[in-house]
């Protein structure tokens, strides 16, 4: 796993993997405001889905995480499989009434 520090805010990578059809990443980062967490697929040149990102996510708003932070968070997610990650934490979000954000969001990137 990497962390990054940009302008005093992190950006941890949980999980990175390249196949012969796609990048595959998941990353938890925080702003000023929110701490994010999303599962991107970015598909290669000559597929079915080239040109086609995909980013499931899940923000939440600083200000709404009660007793939770970013290090209680980043400790969470990595206790789980890739493949259970992003359920269980919406899993948790739910159970303690936290406010958040949650979508698929897709879009075109030109190669």
């Amino acid at each position: 796993m990497q962390q990054l520090e940009l302008f005093d805010f992190r950006r941890d990578i949980l999980f990175e993997r390249d196949n012969q059809i796609a990048h595959f990443y998941d990353v938890l980062s925080e702003t000023k405001d929110t701490i994010s967490y999303a599962e991107h697929i970015e598909p290669k040149k000559k597929f079915s889905i080239c040109g086609m990102d995909y980013e499931e996510y899940v923000d939440i708003k600083k200000s709404d995480l009660k007793e939770l932070n970013y290090d209680k968070i980043y400790n969470f997610l990595i206790n789980f499989d890739k493949e259970k990650r992003l359920e269980r934490y919406k899993d948790l979000l739910k159970f303690m009434n936290i406010k958040h954000e949650a979508d698929l969001f897709t879009w075109n990137s030109d190669y």
